[in-house]
């Protein structure tokens, strides 16, 4: 391939990746509510189908096919399928979910590389701008992906036939994608506990526990990633160690908690009381160029309008934290998380900091 084409194209498309990331972060929580309201009507549609007589739902899946996006049509399918997934003869596209506003700046960079194309015509293979294309899709598709995954918050089958084995899947191109959420099969609290006492690997990952009472309970080393515990009762809880990754606990009350260790990019507790919590070495990570670029895949933990009174945040390192609108009266720091954290005044007045 000629030299100086791959310069060119790789500003081309380097620009179209900082313009989306900025899109992206700017309206991500407008983008993953047109997504929630795409799957409900797929699984109002998927009802229409079961009255007529098709099977309980095992998958539901958001799939990228790139032989759409070839003929610029940018609307993802969402797939369902039963027990069989894709060898199942009745899998059938329940709805589609509107990316437009993300792949326009992958548009933009088709149009601007068909004109680099036509410039070194006569140094590159045939079919060079749907090369180009297909190499890149998986840059703008994982915008799409956080959005659907922020979108499976809140998201629930109501009302649509389904397994115990039910998941959402988001697939970057036909199966080569992640569960981003499962079925939580019908238990009394007791079968609950001791189902979280077995303390297997993967077993609780991005299941639906809201309005749960867990109060007391030990989730110590647990990989929770993609769980959603809101409005529940999580006071005096350990998720010491445990991977919380993406995980929700918004408007839960979690007195006493203790969150010792735990990895948390991408949790979000807003509304939360956390009175007392333990967040000692509680730690997360997503900067990236921040200024320029930020990583789609790792977003930051919220505690928007927390209440947070006596929390404990020594030794933690929790990057790009937003403590908005949170209560931090007597909550304890460091002093060097007087400029790692962004504290408004109110916040600085209330909280402690100290040395070591």
């Amino acid at each position: 391939m000629d030299e100086n084409f791959k310069k060119e194209f790789r500003e081309i498309k380097n620009q179209a990746l900082l313009a989306v990331n900025g899109y992206y972060f700017s309206n991500m929580d407008t983008l993953s509510d047109s997504c929630r309201k795409a799957l409900g009507a797929a699984c109002e549609q998927v009802k229409r189908m079961q009255a007529g007589g098709y099977p309980d739902v095992e998958y539901m899946e958001v799939t990228m096919l790139r032989t759409r996006l070839m003929e610029h049509d940018y609307c993802i399918p969402i797939m369902v399928y039963g027990t069989e997934w894709y060898a199942d003869s009745r899998q059938a596209q329940a709805g589609k979910i509107d990316a437009g506003g993300i792949f326009s700046f992958y548009e933009d960079m088709v149009r601007k590389t068909a004109g680099l194309v036509k410039k070194y015509r006569s140094k590159l293979p045939e079919r060079m701008l749907e090369i180009c294309m297909c190499s890149t899709a998986d840059s703008f598709w994982n915008y799409v992906d956080m959005a659907c995954r922020r979108a499976v918050m809140g998201f629930s089958p109501e009302g649509m036939a389904i397994t115990e084995e039910f998941r959402v899947r988001i697939c970057e191109y036909m199966g080569y994608g992640s569960v981003c959420r499962r079925h939580l099969p019908a238990m009394d609290r007791d079968q609950m506990k001791k189902w979280f006492e077995k303390g297997e690997e993967e077993a609780y990952r991005f299941r639906d526990y809201r309005g749960w009472d867990f109060s007391g309970w030990d989730f110590s080393g647990l990989d929770l990633t993609g769980c959603d515990f809101r409005n529940c009762n999580l006071d005096g809880c350990s998720f010491a160690d445990a991977d919380l990754t993406g995980a929700w606990f918004c408007h839960s009350t979690m007195k006493k908690a203790c969150l010792r260790d735990a990895w948390i990019p991408g949790a979000r507790f807003d509304q939360a009381d956390l009175e007392e919590a333990v967040f000692e070495g509680t730690y997360s990570s997503c900067r990236f160029n921040d200024n320029l670029w930020r990583r789609p895949d790792n977003e930051w933990p919220s505690f928007v309008g927390c209440r947070l009174k006596n929390a404990d945040f020594t030794f933690s390192a929790m990057e790009c934290a937003d403590f908005s609108d949170a209560d931090l009266e007597g909550a304890v720091f460091h002093e060097d998380h007087m400029d790692y954290y962004q504290l408004d005044e109110r916040q600085r007045g209330q909280a402690r900091f100290c040395g070591l």
